[in-house]
């Protein structure tokens, strides 16, 4: 078999991973590394790195290495034979190592399986089909790096060669320093395993009402509602950086756009449609101009000629959303480059309003002055196609 192709083996099944759904959560890693199997009568020493892909929690992790044999007993005979020898591995990792990372330790446990080179190998492709599992802990440096510890218990997977025979039996300890990547990276830090336990590491949940009554169903333009337009920006802006997920309601795992602006009316006991295009259909237009949008009004944007994505305006040409261009939640600007594309592709808006007429029955659905039911949900809201943000 090919030296190259065992290699490489752990980093081709890395990449056989998560469903597309999950995309935006997938995070993963680099790691260099050093390991030490201390046993009789060899000991092994390797270095090598390793590859990591998965959503917080679960990842697949490839990883290969070499190094050297010694004999661990002075008489042991070792003429003939090489020391150069190599591993490989493929896991399957439970743990936070693919969470976003804080000043903490985050514990893990893995499984997974590998081959190796015996341990007085002849021949330098001499295969020993091995099963292993363990666990590890890892320290975060900052957002980025980090520094892991683990130990290793490997099993013979199938004897059936002389190879098999020379397995090294004893634990294989290891250490490194990984480099890590992706969108979960930007959320805030876990409060379980990391030292900052403040409750501000955990995002708010939408109040729960003692009676039905307390809460507005949009768009009744009530007092409250016009009041929920003013403070709806500053408690959008808690939500920076979460990432976005198509289909996303939740701050714990992201949001698509509707289900960002839905979320923060919430929290002001105001209930909104779920998608952009019922949000059109209803509550009191706007006309889509810079110069008549009011702080908290809803900004809506057509793509393939239809309406696909809604933002939050925040007064001075600034309005805050969920953007699958922009990597998640964040404010944009329509004095931008990347603005531009948000002012040419806005075709209404929407207003919460304080004038006390009440535009849509809460409880039949149908609209005051037409007698039309609301637009019935279809599907959910696309990724925007806008461009990426400057640099």
């Amino acid at each position: 078999m090919n030296l190259r192709r065992l290699i490489g083996l752990s980093g081709v099944l890395s990449y056989l991973t998560v469903p597309a759904s999950l995309a935006a959560q997938v995070g993963g890693g680099v790691e260099l590394f050093g390991a030490l199997i201390n046993s009789s009568p060899v000991t092994r020493n390797f270095g090598g790195l390793s590859l990591s892909v998965g959503t917080p929690y679960i990842g697949i992790r490839g990883s290969g290495g070499m190094g050297v044999s010694s004999p661990t007993i002075q008489s042991y005979e070792t003429q003939g034979i090489t020391n150069l020898v190599w591993a490989t591995n493929a896991d399957l990792i439970l743990g936070p190592v693919n969470a976003g990372l804080s000043e903490g330790f985050m514990p893990y446990a893995f499984a997974g399986i590998g081959m190796e080179s015996a341990a007085e190998p002849v021949n330098f492709t001499d295969v020993i089909r091995t099963w292993s599992y363990g666990g590890g802990l890892q320290l975060a440096l900052g957002r980025m790096l980090s520094v892991n510890g683990e130990v290793r218990s490997r099993h013979l997977a199938a004897p059936a060669t002389n190879a098999d025979s020379q397995f090294v039996r004893g634990l294989e300890y290891r250490v490194g320093i990984g480099l890590h990547f992706g969108g979960a990276r930007q959320r805030s830090s876990s409060p379980i395993y990391s030292r900052r336990t403040s409750s501000s590491d955990t995002p708010p949940r939408a109040p729960r009402p003692s009676r039905p009554a307390t809460r507005t169903t949009w768009p009744v333009s009530t007092t409250s509602a016009s009041g929920a337009a003013r403070r709806v920006v500053s408690t959008g802006e808690q939500y920076i950086g979460t990432p976005y997920r198509y289909g996303g309601t939740s701050p714990r795992t992201g949001f698509d756009c509707s289900g960002f602006v839905q979320y923060v009316y919430g929290q002001q006991g105001v209930n909104l449609p779920r998608t952009s295009r019922q949000m059109a259909g209803s509550g009191i237009a706007v006309n889509p101009s810079r110069r008549s949008l009011e702080v908290g009004d809803l900004m809506l944007f057509s793509q393939g000629g239809r309406i696909s994505h809604v933002a939050i305006y925040a007064g001075n040409g600034r309005f805050i959303h969920s953007s699958s261009s922009g990597n998640g939640v964040r404010y944009d600007d329509l004095d931008t480059r990347r603005g531009k594309w948000f002012a040419e592709h806005m075709v209404a808006a929407r207003r919460v309003t304080g004038d006390g007429r009440i535009l849509v029955n809460a409880y039949t659905g149908v609209n005051a002055f037409t007698g039309e039911s609301l637009i019935a949900f279809d599907q959910l809201d696309p990724p925007d196609s806008a461009p990426p943000p400057s640099r």
